[in-house]
Formats: structure tokens, sequence, C-alpha cells
């Protein structure tokens, strides 16, 4: 993520808009055809703003304006990605990513959720689930910089560095 992206979603958290408006807006520049005209040096300002008055609601059009007027709406997936790390942060909740082969069964979520609240004083985690078969099996789990590597690949690069260090 850069730190623009990083720094539009801090603003975007600072704005205090109601995360419905929030996530409305996200889901509307999922359309790549949005997107693409929004993003365009072709197509004048003043019509990219007339977009955003028809599309998004009101509070979050001049975060959106301005976004166009510096051709960062690029941005936005990260932008929101980063406002939502905010919103989880400030309500105490732990961010982790879970690498897979084979996705875990609801059991095995839960499980890796109680040992991250735990390990990490934390009453809730926002777990992003990530599909990766070049872990040949097991998982690697991400918080913050923290990484924990179970896989088979992971294990297999440790084999070998121990066999390169005798």
């Amino acid at each position: 993520m850069t730190q623009a992206a990083i720094n539009y979603g801090q603003v975007l958290y600072e704005l205090s808009l109601p995360g419905k408006v929030i996530e409305d807006a996200a889901l509307a520049l999922t359309v790549p055809e949005l997107k693409r005209v929004l993003n365009s040096p072709v197509v004048p300002k003043t019509s990219k703003h007339r977009i955003i008055e028809r599309v998004f609601d009101e509070s979050v059009r001049i975060f959106l304006k301005v976004l166009v007027d510096r051709r960062d709406i690029d941005l936005a997936d990260e932008i929101f990605e980063a406002w939502r790390s905010r919103v989880c942060k400030e309500a105490g909740i732990l961010e982790a990513s879970l690498y897979y082969v084979t996705e875990p069964d609801e059991e095995q979520i839960r499980e890796i959720k109680a040992m991250l609240c735990r390990k990490y004083e934390k009453k809730e985690v926002r777990l992003c689930m990530i599909e990766d078969p070049g872990l040949i099996g097991g998982f690697i789990l991400r918080v913050g910089d923290v990484e924990t590597d179970w896989s088979l690949k992971g294990r297999l690069r440790q084999l070998e560095q121990n066999i390169m260090r005798r």
C-alpha cells in the first residue's frame, strides 16, 4: 500500500463519514468503466464532477472530486483498504492475513482467531484469507510485520538452509 493511499485513508477516516456511505462508494468504484472514466485524462474535470454528483452520496463527493482533480482515483481500492484498517485499529480489531493451500474449515478459523485474540490481547480479529498454491501445503499467518510460516515451502527452505550451513 502506498503512503499516498494511507494518507488519503487517514483523511477519509477523519471526515467521520458513515461507514455505509464509504463502503457504497468503494463498491461503486469497483465498476471498471466508472473508474476508467474518472481516471481518464481525456474526460474534462467538469464532466467527472457531474458523474460524481450523480453517482455518489453528497457527504463523500468532495473527497472523490479531490481524488479526481489530483488524478489519484486509481488509488481508490488502496484508500478504502487504508480506511478499513484505521477503523479496525480504532475499534481494537486485529488485522491478520492467512495464506493457505487448502482453505481451513470454520472450526479451524475460529481456533486461529481465538489464538490471535489471546496472543495480541484483542477482542476481535479481521482475518483476510488468501489462497496460495505455491505454499505446497500448510499455511502462513501474518500480523503486521510478524510472520508465522507453517507451510511446506517454508519448511523445505529451512531444511535447505540447515543443510547449507553444514
